[in-house]
């Protein structure tokens, strides 16, 4: 009699970017500007009540809208815009600027430049995935828009109708779709693979965990599928930037266990 193989864990822990200046200026964010995040300094910094212990990544998946910056003593561009450069000041930056070694938008750095420190659980071998399907909605031919130049009657749409979609954009419901489709093909793609490679998770562990890096909205139209609500929920979760939130999966079934921890923006 064959034992059946115990389940796996699939961890998400996510991390979210600032919001582009424009977001807080009252514009819809052009459509190349970028939300940025500053990793923690230590592994302290991404440790959850709910973790025994602080996560070992096995991969890191970035929005295409979403850079990362270092963990560094130097001026936090995030928290501190005057010390950016002009690129990461506005947000429209896809890359980090000079010094993009330590960026998550490259997979190679020198070998006498530290990739990240080594406090912190990512290294020069954790893999790492671009993907379009977490960007945050696609408002089409409003991006760049300021919100008090849209006529009345379209930005009560656009703020209250989750079936509205801008010109050429998303509506909320469609937004909150495609979020939810990447969820369900990457449980579908973990339950297929079955047992994960050794070399694919920490010595010892039955867990794999990822760290995604999204905008608030997107990590909130993840909590939303989750929880099987529709996009009406997203109004009544509250999960600011530089925040982490962490879900898991687990015998064919997903969990939100934190919701928007540890942030120093109240915005978002």
């Amino acid at each position: 009699m064959t034992r059946a193989s115990k389940p796996q864990t699939l961890r998400l822990i996510c991390l979210t970017t600032s919001l582009p200046d424009a977001v807080k200026q009252g514009y819809i964010p052009a459509r190349e500007a970028c939300g940025l995040v500053t990793l923690p300094k230590n592994m302290d910094g991404f440790s959850l009540p709910h973790l025994r212990k602080p996560p070992q990544f096995s991969q890191i998946i970035l929005a295409e809208d979403c850079v990362c910056l270092p963990a560094t003593d130097q001026t936090d561009p995030a928290s501190d815009p005057k010390g950016a450069p002009p690129s990461v000041r506005s947000g429209n930056a896809p890359f980090l600027p000079t010094g993009g070694p330590f960026s998550l938008q490259t997979r190679e750095a020198p070998d006498d430049v530290p990739f990240i420190s080594p406090e912190v659980p990512i290294t020069h071998e954790t893999p790492i995935t671009h993907t379009a399907a977490l960007r945050d909605r696609d408002y089409g031919t409003w991006h760049g828009q300021a919100l008090k130049n849209l006529a009345a009657e379209a930005l009560h749409a656009l703020l209250h109708d989750p079936d509205f979609a801008p010109p050429e954009g998303e509506s909320l419901r469609q937004f909150h779709a495609r979020v939810g489709a990447w969820l369900t093909t990457l449980s579908q793609e973990e339950a297929a693979r079955g047992t994960l490679p050794a070399a694919a998770r920490p010595a010892g562990s039955g867990a794999q965990t990822l760290l995604i890096i999204a905008r608030p909205a997107v990590v909130r139209a993840l909590a939303c599928v989750i929880l099987g609500g529709g996009p009406e929920m997203a109004a009544k979760l509250d999960i600011p930037p530089q925040t982490t939130s962490l879900f898991t999966h687990h015998a064919g079934h997903w969990r939100v266990r934190a919701l928007g921890a540890g942030g120093r923006d109240s915005q978002g």
